[in-house]
């Protein structure tokens, strides 16, 4: 019976040592998935705060051209907030779409024409209108300085702004 009870102790100590090299090794290759899913966890956190910013940036370019009225309020309300007093806004004048080269955008112009402006109040204009998220670019401005015998420094300004227009090319079947 004690060579009966070594082989069972010896086989009982066997499946012990097999058990916990599985045990071992099923632990270690959990070990590893965590690691792994502890990156890949990072790594979409990380996209997700990229696409967040990216979220908040103003858009590169509209799906369609703008209505007048569309362009027309933000630019007398950046007026407005920059002291410009309405009869100094002459006029607004939307130009047509110019395709960029051969690419899908188009450039759609807006000149915007100011008298008797002072430089500060049209300096204020500009960032208020190129820092919100219209996608309003100042593409051209041209300055009129006031005559020598002017008591006042105010300037007469012609302003162009622009915004892409996202606009494929059509091919041809």
């Amino acid at each position: 019976m004690n060579r009966r009870r070594a082989i069972l102790v010896g086989v009982l100590l066997a499946l012990l040592v097999v058990t916990a090299a599985w045990s071992m090794s099923v632990m270690l290759q959990s070990r590893a998935d965590a690691q792994s899913a502890a990156e890949d966890l990072k790594e979409c956190q990380r996209l997700a705060g990229r696409i967040a910013a990216l979220g908040q940036q103003p858009t590169l370019a509209s799906d369609r051209e703008r209505l007048a009225a569309e362009i027309n309020g933000p630019v007398e309300q950046a007026a407005q907030a920059a002291g410009i007093p309405a009869d100094r806004l002459i006029r607004i004048v939307p130009e047509p779409a110019q395709r960029i080269g051969d690419g899908p955008y188009k450039e759609k112009p807006t000149r915007v024409f100011l008298k008797n402006v002072a430089p500060r109040s049209l300096a204020a204009m500009v960032q208020r209108l190129t820092q919100g998220d219209g996608g309003l670019a100042l593409t051209s401005m041209r300055l009129t300085a006031p005559s020598r015998d002017a008591t006042e420094n105010l300037w007469t300004a012609e302003l162009v702004f622009t915004y892409l227009v996202y606009e494929p090319l059509q091919s041809r079947p």
